[in-house]
């Protein structure tokens, strides 16, 4: 870059020796070139903005097609969500028939167990009142073979008595 003869003209009018004033306008004019590509024009502005606009139309394109995307997922999920539903109504209903099966059996099973109870209870009731029966009937037959004895005993006696009163008194 060429150093413009205006600038070492300020300089050397400020009284600056032309060695100083051209290493001056030389350092400055590189920094000025080399500010260039950190400087934004017009022209990188309005690049930037398109840049910026064609960034913008992506993203949209992006978020739609995630929306869509997630609808899909959405969609999936509540499949994926009915079918596991479905799996565990089918499960709860086999295992609660199965739990059905298993109290029934459980139910045939004591009312079995009940009857066999039952049918030993009355079969000892029934041998109590056997053996009850055969005692009373001891208890009864000796209780009445005596009054029979005490009746026979009280006969003679009042027979005994007759005949005395009979011979005695003809």
């Amino acid at each position: 870059m060429p150093m413009q003869a205006e600038s070492l003209e300020v300089l050397e009018k400020a009284s600056v020796a032309p060695a100083q004033a051209r290493a001056i306008v030389r350092a400055i004019e590189i920094e000025i070139a080399g500010a260039k590509d950190t400087l934004a024009t017009k022209h990188d502005v309005l690049a930037l903005r398109q840049d910026n606009e064609a960034l913008r139309a992506e993203l949209r394109l992006v978020a739609t097609e995630l929306r869509g995307e997630m609808r899909g997922l959405a969609a999936e999920l509540r499949g994926e969500m009915g079918s596991l539903a479905a799996e565990l109504r089918s499960e709860m209903g086999s295992l609660a028939a199965e739990l059905r099966s298993e109290m029934s059996a459980l139910a045939t099973e004591m009312r079995a167990e009940m009857t066999k109870l039952r049918a030993e209870l009355f079969g000892g009731m029934d041998k109590l009142r056997g053996e009850l029966h055969a005692e009373i009937h001891r208890a009864v037959s000796g209780s009445t073979r005596q009054m029979y004895a005490a009746l026979l005993g009280h006969l003679g006696m009042t027979l005994g008595f007759i005949y005395f009163l009979f011979a005695y008194l003809r």
